[in-house]
């Protein structure tokens, strides 16, 4: 069976062509307006791709739009920038003015890591040839975007019910990254509905969330050097090679939730309150952390159980446990033996510190013996902060959402944080300013925990705080090359 490539008389088929057969496909090329729909149903085909092209989706669309009403649900179907513009119209949207021209430019995107995204890396460099985009505010009921430019424009769209994508950009040109992986998982696909193909598309899986279309002024668009991108990126990938292992995936893990094998929790946002002793007080977050990117390596050879039973005899409140294995040197399995050598009610809370970006981690936290999880508003759109800490309070723990600035800090209150932490460093730059939490402190209601985050290297630094509506601070480095970490914590407790 092959693949049919309906052509919109557009130089890109020619790479199309080379991609597709490249990626395992027999491929049979035709003019999108030489063909009719009767000789394509006659020639079977096993999928069909709408190639790119000039002009409007509503001028000189060949037979395209009667192949996507009479296939859709039966074969899959993959559209390319003028493909995917016709998906849009076909499916009730409006194609529009993208507000930019994109000629063989570069650009970033974001993506939902299913479909045909489903194992590849976030923000990556595409091609862009194109003027025109579909209109966010008309987008169908039954399509959803899958990817999209830091500014918010449609890079891609996907049916909910049929196994039918399209992407904007030209993931076949030689500028555009991970194009033979996305041809690779489309050429997987069987049958014409998303049902007939697991593991592609889940809606309580997705990497990101489509935030909607922002100014270009408003556009923080990420570097390569940026380290928080380049943590993410590798991030995602890491959860993508592990959810692919047996038995590891989303639904295993809830099961495995479902069968409560997961330890007892205890309250982290009260744990934290009774540990200011009525606010006579600061709580203290010990942090287990091996390495940083800034600092490097800190404690290589550390083991987490015997630092987080230090902690714990020293009057932490909470053990932080840093997760992230490339930079930080941590794992899941540190967080694993740090609750199981805690033990009894008054033990400390224990906080998952991880780059989390999807359901998975937060399950994968718990069923590890987490208490809470860190959220960091930075690298979530407000739609996947909401979403994640609404499941992560179904799974019984209160998350530590962290901000940099007062912007950031709205975002916290917007969704409804109970635990808020500064963080005095910025994750971009690295630049820390140990007064950034005091100045953002008269954001926070009485309701929420205030948490000082980074920077604080001795007992004296904590004494900023006092009188500023901080409850709580949260030491790493200095905490890991203390000598006498009780000393240490009861130094930051009553820092004056």
């Amino acid at each position: 069976m092959a693949t049919i490539l309906l052509d919109a008389y557009d130089s890109f088929t020619f790479n199309l062509y080379q991609y597709l057969s490249k990626s395992g496909a027999d491929v049979q090329v035709y003019r999108n307006d030489k063909i009719t729909l009767q000789e394509i149903i006659a020639l079977n085909p096993r999928n069909i791709v709408l190639s790119p092209g000039p002009g409007h989706p509503r001028e000189d669309p060949g037979v395209c739009y009667e192949v996507l009403e009479h296939f859709q649900g039966k074969i899959p179907i993959l559209g390319v920038c003028l493909g995917q513009q016709m998906m849009y119209e076909h499916y009730g949207g409006s194609v529009s003015f993208a507000g930019e021209i994109q000629h063989g430019k570069t650009g970033i995107v974001t993506h939902d890591g299913q479909g045909v995204y489903k194992g590849v890396g976030q923000l990556f460099p595409v091609t862009r040839y194109h003027s025109l985009a579909g209109d966010p505010s008309t987008l169908p009921e039954c399509l959803e975007v899958t990817s999209w430019t830091p500014n918010g424009i449609i890079m891609g769209v996907r049916h909910k019910k049929y196994a039918m994508e399209g992407v904007q950009y030209h993931p076949e040109s030689i500028l555009s990254e991970n194009g033979l992986k996305m041809f690779e998982n489309f050429l997987k696909l069987e049958g014409g509905t998303w049902e007939e193909n697991p593991g592609f598309r889940d809606p309580d899986d997705m990497a990101s969330q489509y935030p909607g279309r922002v100014t270009i002024a408003d556009v923080k668009t990420p570097t390569t050097t940026d380290i928080l991108s380049r943590i993410f990126n590798k991030r995602q990938r890491d959860m993508a090679e592990q959810k692919a292992q047996p038995g590891r995936s989303l639904a295993d893990l809830q099961k495995l939730l479902d069968l409560n094998v997961a330890p007892q929790q205890i309250d982290f946002a009260q744990r934290l309150r009774d540990a200011t002793e009525g606010g006579s007080r600061l709580a203290v977050l010990a942090e287990v952390k091996r390495a940083s990117p800034s600092k490097g390596d800190i404690s290589p050879d550390a083991v987490a159980a015997e630092h987080a039973l230090a902690y714990a005899q020293a009057g932490a409140a909470a053990i932080s446990v840093l997760t992230e294995p490339t930079w930080f040197k941590g794992s899941i399995d540190d967080l694993r033996d740090v609750r199981q050598v805690l033990q009894g009610d008054k033990r400390p809370a224990v906080l998952r510190k991880e780059f989390i970006f999807e359901r998975y981690q937060i399950a994968e936290a718990r069923l590890a013996g987490a208490d809470s999880v860190l959220l960091i508003v930075k690298m979530l759109s407000k739609t996947q902060l909401r979403g994640l800490l609404e499941y992560s309070r179904e799974l019984g723990m209160e998350p530590l959402v962290e901000v940099n600035n007062r912007e950031e800090m709205q975002t916290a209150l917007d969704v409804g944080a109970l635990v808020i932490g500064v963080n005095n460093r910025n994750l971009r730059t690295f630049d820390v300013d140990i007064n950034n939490t005091k100045n953002l402190a008269d954001a926070v209601p009485d309701s929420a925990v205030l948490i000082a985050l980074s920077g604080i290297m001795k007992p004296e630094d904590a004494a900023v705080y006092r009188g500023s509506g901080v409850q709580a601070v949260l030491v790493g480095e200095a905490l890991m090359r203390a000598e006498d970490k009780a000393a240490f914590v009861r130094g930051l407790q009553n820092a004056k």
